[in-house]
């Protein structure tokens, strides 16, 4: 399980340094103060040999252009003379560092109507350089955009064994489907019916056919899951994921969209056992009030132990900030409001 993390010029990021993770760990604090981008760190250090992923982490903004403009929207400042850095430390020592890379330009365009000139780069030739070590041995990945074509460019000799998963705020429920297959396999199917029985009580199973997911909420027939609603999606998803994730690490953006208030200690508690008993780390961001109260309520007292909040700040200068509470001290940040809304 990841230990710490330590940022060097991504997105808003200048600097960050992190430590005293747990097996789940909750991230607060107000909008743009780097929540997203601290998960996006972690989910591109996950990967070191898949220099699509900072690619990846657009798409999941509901950003899909990759010009070289775009690709230089990762680096702090837009300044990409300087690499992004991001250490992370568990069993092993991940260290990887984000480049542009950029052809001499061969042709020199005089059109005053071109409104994407570049200095020194002719557009369509450019790229992603991921050079990273693990325990200090170095391998090297490339991504190379050249006109229409993309080129991905493997390290030898190197297998990413860490399973990880992203859930961002606009998860997509038919990602799950897979998932959900290899837990009916397994008969784990009842670790998905005590989720959504915090939605409806009334669940009892749910089945496949024409890759749809058919619920038995006591009815005449079974009825698509998405006819639950979005809260009933996501909680599908999270399990799903935790579930996939099986000695990994799952990173989820926003805990709280698509749950009423009332759910989230039960939701908490769901989703505490499941990641306990699947050996699964979990990263999760909010700036919500209730998701705080409902973790404090789900975990004081019995899991204690497993549990980090971490409240975010950035300062003026763009370094984030993160200041640790137990959960007993959970109550004072919520009643001094120094956290969200």
């Amino acid at each position: 399980m990841f230990d710490k993390i330590e940022i060097e010029r991504f997105r808003g990021i200048r600097y960050a340094s992190l430590e005293g993770f747990k097996q789940i760990n909750l991230f607060f604090g107000k909008n743009n103060c780097g929540k997203s981008s601290l998960l996006e760190s972690l989910f591109l250090a996950s990967g070191l040999s898949n220099p699509l992923l900072p690619v990846h982490v657009n798409f999941m903004r509901g950003y899909s252009k990759t010009r070289l403009t775009d690709l230089k929207l990762e680096f702090y400042n837009l300044d990409s003379t300087q690499p992004i850095h991001i250490r992370i430390e568990n069993e092993e020592k991940r260290d990887l560092s984000i480049s542009i890379l950029e052809q001499e330009q061969k042709s020199v365009s005089l059109n005053a109507d071109d409104a994407n000139i570049l200095s020194n780069v002719e557009e369509g030739m450019y790229g992603l350089k991921f050079d990273f070590k693990i325990n200090d041995k170095p391998f090297e990945a490339q991504l190379n955009f050249e006109k229409t074509d993309v080129n991905r460019i493997a390290p030898k000799d190197y297998e990413e064994l860490l399973r990880c998963v992203y859930l961002s705020p606009k998860f997509d429920f038919n990602t799950s489907i897979q998932g959900l297959k290899n837990i009916l396999q397994n008969k784990d199917e009842h670790f998905i019916v005590e989720g959504l029985q915090l939605i409806e009580p009334r669940v009892k199973d749910f089945i496949f056919t024409d890759n749809e997911m058919l619920v038995d909420v006591g009815l005449s027939k079974r009825i698509p899951v998405n006819m639950m609603g979005d809260g009933a999606r996501k909680i599908v998803s999270l399990l799903t994921a935790v579930y996939d994730c099986k000695d990994g690490a799952l990173l989820v953006d926003e805990i709280s969209n698509g749950f009423h208030y009332s759910v989230m200690c039960n939701l908490w508690k769901v989703l505490i056992s499941a990641a306990a008993k699947n050996n699964t780390q979990l990263f999760i961001t909010t700036h919500d009030t209730d998701s705080i109260k409902g973790l404090r309520d789900a975990a004081l007292d019995k899991y204690n132990d497993l549990i980090a909040a971490f409240k975010l700040l950035k300062t003026s200068d763009d370094e984030l900030k993160a200041y640790h509470y137990s959960l007993e001290s959970l109550d004072y940040s919520i009643n001094q409001e120094i956290e969200v809304r």
